[in-house]
């Protein structure tokens, strides 16, 4: 169940706002040419971020052009930070790109609802049902397809083999429930303090993010992941926190409060080995790969496993979490280059993009052994049969159910995760007012 909401309902100002900015009439600012250049060629454009960083979208732009030589896929950076307002803005104009990400499923009903994004149904058709594409079924609204997912990265433990053996403390398995993870981190905590290391962790917990808490429980609570998220009770929380605020009590992981205050960065903590262990997704894989390789963090073997689990019962059946990463199209396009911008987001979330992608070091939505081969081709990646394991087996869970509502429910448990990890109130107390919110909100009527 989707939860979509009529036009008439308001998702607080911002959404309202979105919702009004993105209006199809709003959208369709001066007529653009949409058929081919005075040389026979055809441009489209693309939207990404951190290009410097980031080299996935103009390999993508590139290696498309190298199949379809009569097409220019001209690649226009935005602000990583600001992208969602930036796109907005540009979508009222009628200035956007041909083609956009779509970051994740927070905002996807935002852009999809109004009419700001072409249906593309007919390119999803012969990827429907392939359990080879992850993260397609995410972008269905009302029955019709708006995006097509390119990457899906998947949380996943990593662990620092070189300091777990100068430790003596064995490696993760795969099969460690919290509990066990919880114990293991108190061991690895006392061989470092009895080792005189300071300023090392045995665990670094990225609180920056709500998603390392709030995502990971919702994707291994029993039950239908959209119907808890969308219940208006986030009571299912309180053992998460818990759990988090006694291991920083207990000095296992870096205080929220520091993460917070000093910007602290997972690369800083995993990449110069100030922590044993790290939960993070794959999009880590590849820079840190590439970090070691360029001398920007320490070398030392490292590998990953499944997320720990609730309980042992679910270990043989792992579950983590993720939203897609999709292509949408604007639906100013028609014509011919409409066809071609679809034709692109198609070859991107198939193989042969994904074949693309990975020489990145990003994981592609599309899989298969020769995709998987080609993301692990770096000397400092890891490629053990746990690995490959890690990163196909999961049942991955959205982060971010789409619905009308979806942003007031992450915005309220935004505010209860920050009052809760910087001390100001209990679990039970933060969760109950953000369950109050979300319920007087009226939007899950």
């Amino acid at each position: 169940m989707r939860f979509v909401r009529a036009a008439a309902r308001v998702v607080g100002a911002v959404l309202a706002m979105a919702l009004c900015v993105l209006a199809p009439a709003a959208c369709a600012g001066k007529a653009q040419p949409q058929g081919r250049n005075a040389d026979g060629t055809i441009t489209i454009t693309l939207a990404g971020w951190t290009l410097a960083t980031r080299p996935e979208f103009r390999a993508l732009a590139d290696a498309y052009h190298a199949q379809h030589p009569d097409v220019t896929v001209q690649v226009k950076e935005y602000s990583a930070d600001d992208y969602d307002k930036q796109l907005i803005a540009d979508l009222s104009a009628g200035s956007s790109t041909d083609v956009f990400p779509i970051k994740n499923l927070r905002m996807f009903y935002t852009y999809a609802h109004p009419g700001a994004l072409a249906d593309l149904s007919d390119v999803a058709a012969p990827y429907v049902g392939d359990h080879d594409l992850r993260g397609l079924e995410s972008y269905r609204l009302d029955g019709s397809i708006y995006a097509m997912p390119y990457r899906q990265d998947v949380w996943v433990l990593f662990y620092n083999r070189t300091m777990l053996a100068a430790l003596g403390i064995d490696e993760p398995d795969g099969a460690w429930t919290w509990d066990e993870y919880e114990r293991q981190c108190g061991q690895i905590g006392e061989a470092l303090k009895a080792r005189g290391d300071q300023g090392v962790y045995a665990t670094y917990h990225h609180t920056a993010w709500q998603s390392m808490l709030q995502g990971i429980a919702l994707a291994q609570r029993r039950g239908n992941p959209d119907s808890t998220f969308f219940s208006g009770d986030y009571s299912y929380l309180e053992p998460v926190y818990e759990r988090m605020v006694r291991m920083e009590d207990e000095g296992l992981t870096l205080p929220y409060n520091t993460v917070s205050s000093s910007k602290t960065t997972y690369q800083s903590q995993f990449g110069t080995q100030k922590a044993v262990l790290l939960p993070m997704a794959t999009w880590y894989m590849g820079p840190l790969a590439q970090a070691q390789q360029d001398g920007d963090a320490d070398r030392f073997e490292w590998g990953i496993v499944p997320l720990p689990q609730r309980s042992k019962a679910d270990v043989a059946h792992p579950k983590s979490f993720g939203d897609p990463t999709g292509f949408a199209v604007s639906s100013r396009l028609s014509g011919e280059r409409l066809a071609v911008a679809k034709d692109f987001v198609a070859w991107a979330s198939g193989e042969q993009g994904a074949m693309a992608l990975a020489k990145t070091g990003a994981l592609p939505a599309y899989w298969s052994d020769d995709v998987l081969d080609v993301f692990l081709d770096h000397p400092y990646m890891p490629d053990d049969e746990q690995t490959r394991t890690a990163i196909v087996s999961d049942t991955v869970v959205e982060e971010n159910p789409v619905g009308a509502a979806t942003q007031v429910i992450q915005d309220e448990l935004q505010i209860a995760h920050t009052s809760i990890l910087s001390r100001t109130r209990t679990p039970q107390d933060a969760l109950r007012r953000a369950s109050n919110a979300v319920k007087s909100s009226g939007l899950l009527d």
